[in-house]
């Protein structure tokens, strides 16, 4: 049986599992905030597919007589309509359904309106510009039970945000996350950061950083040379840069990049162990790569795991920092390993395809994400389970796609693909089923990473 067929079969296999998201699991209401029964909405993922609470989100009101020239609106509700969707859990009203307008119903809501046009929530989100500020007044309203309804703060009332389009979207970002967790009873991401590489040049590559739905795109390297294959872990950005000449590792925090490793040979795949003491690199300075635990401070050798005949390479943390995952063609072709923290145990995860790589260990411990090439020479995302060996297809017959990692909860997974003819960033939920394209810019976008 070839590698499609047996993955296939696992595909087959793992969609019909029922998995139910903790709906009923509810937020605190904040202290004072007035109390109100839960909604009877529930979010669920079947074998047939998600049932997805519908919202409708119209445009932000502009409550005030300063008219609108700074993109707030945009920066409000096209940010949070932008996270819903990327969040996958909800469906939005189209707009052109809608039985009456938003602007003038203001935020007293015709919940019978609203009710026939199929939306279960209302998002409304009202503001007024004066001077350097706005005023953000951003509500949800359960439309089943025709009340408002209660939300943490900052959201239980309005407040004041400078006027400026990043500090809006972050308020925005941060109002979507309140909307998730009010749902699913799990924090959203959409405050996190993902970095990622991209061709800045003929013959130079940089390091770029975004919002997890594509917005505040931002240059972190500019050195005329090749940056690439970025980690991003515990706030430190640790990538390889030729800039000097040789693949050495650097480390980039609070602005600014260090050299970390410039030994002879590969200085590469480094990342940061969970507990921050030491860093996870491969090194081929004694000749075929293996993996070492290098101090975070001044780059030197605390051990050397591997030393077996053949190639050693990619390493990843468990989350508890008591394991790694490696790529290793020790056996004849690149497989996925696992070793303990101080390089004993080496032991074969993978035994299906020929060609895996890039792995990435979930947050939650029990997958590990890697990319495998078919017999078409084509690359596609896998996860294997830790545990059983058992190994699930995320994507299939949509171009390449490489270098997975995981968000901060482990619930979805960002890649990089070149389905529509370029390499361009995605983000698809854990088992694969729902993908959205989040790079909006030109380019390609190669080697994500998620910072957690």
């Amino acid at each position: 049986m070839n590698l499609r067929s047996v993955l296939r079969v696992a595909l087959l296999l793992a969609v019909t599992t029922t998995l139910l998201f903790a709906a009923a699991a509810r937020p605190a209401l904040a202290q004072g905030a007035p109390s109100a029964p839960p909604s009877s909405t529930q979010i669920v993922v079947k074998s047939s597919g998600y049932t997805l609470v519908k919202l409708a989100v119209p445009d932000a009101l502009n409550r005030g007589g300063v008219p609108d020239t700074r993109g707030v609106t945009e920066a409000l509700s096209g940010t949070v309509a932008r996270d819903l969707k990327i969040a996958a859990y909800f469906e939005l009203v189209d707009r052109a359904a809608y039985l009456v307008d938003p602007a003038k119903e203001g935020l007293d809501p015709n919940f019978k309106a609203w009710f026939n046009v199929g939306a279960q929530g209302l998002v409304k989100i009202a503001f007024e510009i004066s001077g350097t500020e706005v005023t953000v007044d951003a509500r949800l309203y359960g439309v089943d039970r025709a009340q408002r309804v209660p939300l943490p703060p900052p959201f239980d009332k309005p407040v004041k945000v400078p006027l400026d389009v990043d500090k809006l979207r972050t308020h925005a970002h941060a109002f979507a996350n309140a909307l998730v967790k009010y749902y699913t009873g799990e924090e959203g991401f959409f405050l996190t950061r993902i970095v990622f590489t991209k061709r800045t040049g003929k013959g130079t590559k940089d390091l770029f950083m975004v919002s997890p739905d594509g917005s505040e795109e931002t240059q972190l390297t500019n050195n005329g040379s090749i940056n690439m294959l970025p980690s991003f872990r515990g706030g430190r950005i640790v990538f390889t840069s030729f800039k000097n000449g040789n693949p050495d590792l650097f480390v980039l925090e609070k602005g600014a990049a260090r050299p970390l490793s410039n030994r002879p040979g590969l200085n590469t795949g480094g990342q940061l162990s969970p507990d921050g003491s030491v860093i996870a690199a491969t090194l081929s300075k004694d000749g075929s790569p293996d993996i070492f635990l290098l101090n975070p401070g001044d780059g030197s050798v605390v051990t050397k795991l591997t030393d077996a005949d053949g190639i050693d390479t990619s390493p990843t943390w468990s989350p508890d920092g008591s394991q790694l995952a490696f790529v290793s063609d020790r056996h004849g072709s690149p497989q996925i390993w696992l070793m303990n923290r101080d390089g004993s145990n080496q032991r074969r995860l993978t035994f299906q395809g020929e060609y895996n790589q890039t792995p990435e260990w979930s947050p939650n411990g029990d997958k590990i994400l890697f990319t495998a090439r078919d017999e078409r020479l084509i690359f596609d995302i896998f996860t294997v389970e830790v545990a059983t060996g058992t190994i699930t297809r995320l994507t299939q017959n949509q171009g390449n796609n490489e270098e997975p990692d995981w968000s901060p909860n482990g619930r979805y997974v960002v890649f990089s693909s070149t389905r529509t003819g370029e390499a361009k960033l995605y983000i698809c939920t854990e088992d694969g089923r729902i993908q959205n394209q989040i790079s909006t810019g030109k380019g390609e976008y190669l080697t994500p990473t998620w910072g957690r």
